[in-house]
């Protein structure tokens, strides 16, 4: 069976990236894991960061039963995922989960990605990606990107599961202000990556190694 890892820095952000390749390759019979640094229990500054944590990986679970995934909480703290990746060693932690999986791609966010805790997860994966010489290829994806990478793109038709990835993304309702404001880039990037290929909705990948 194959096996595809995801890094992320919050729940959610691999569902706006490429939530209609996971669903998509879900179906095929790869078996998923998605790696989350931190809780995103910031998002919320007027309620208790516990509640919104608990909240979050609530709803990240509903959305990995509906996929046919798994997800795997790192409990760093949202904004310190540097300072803390060294505090906890989580690179070693990182390299653990990737020794055990031994996944054939590993997904995480992108090194341009103007969201520096997904810049942050993006350095750390790389390094470790690059420390193990691992074998297999590594890809990025798009959460609040507004430029191109300089690596090659790979389009993945998701015209077939694009409806399910909206869904999914209504899953997270404590989320749903800033979903709210990636609704239409989410939309127009499908419509547009699709175009590339010649289908209805695609979604982009960057080859970075």
């Amino acid at each position: 069976m194959e096996r595809y890892l995801v890094f992320c820095a919050h729940p959610d952000d691999e569902i706006v990236g490429m939530g209609g390749s996971l669903s998509k390759y879900a179906k095929e019979g790869v078996e998923i894991v998605t790696v989350i640094f931190s809780f995103g229990e910031k998002s919320q500054p007027h309620l208790k960061e516990e509640h919104i944590a608990k909240t979050r990986v609530l709803e990240s679970h509903k959305v990995d039963y509906l996929i046919g995934k798994e997800s795997i909480f790192l409990g760093l703290d949202e904004g310190k995922i540097i300072e803390q990746a060294e505090e906890l060693d989580v690179r070693d932690k990182v390299r653990r989960i990737i020794r055990k999986y031994r996944p054939k791609k590993i997904f995480t966010l992108s090194s341009t990605d103007p969201h520096k805790d997904h810049r942050d997860v993006n350095s750390i994966i790389t390094s470790v990606f690059d420390e193990m010489k691992y074998k297999g290829e590594l890809y990025t994806f798009e959460v609040w990107n507004v430029v191109n990478e300089n690596n090659p793109a790979v389009y993945v038709d998701v015209s077939s599961t694009f409806k399910k990835k909206l869904s999914l993304l209504k899953r997270y309702k404590s989320q749903k202000v800033f979903i709210y404001f990636l609704w239409l880039p989410i939309y127009f990037r499908g419509r547009r990556y699709g175009s590339k290929i010649g289908c209805d909705y695609a979604e982009k990948f960057y080859k970075i190694r």
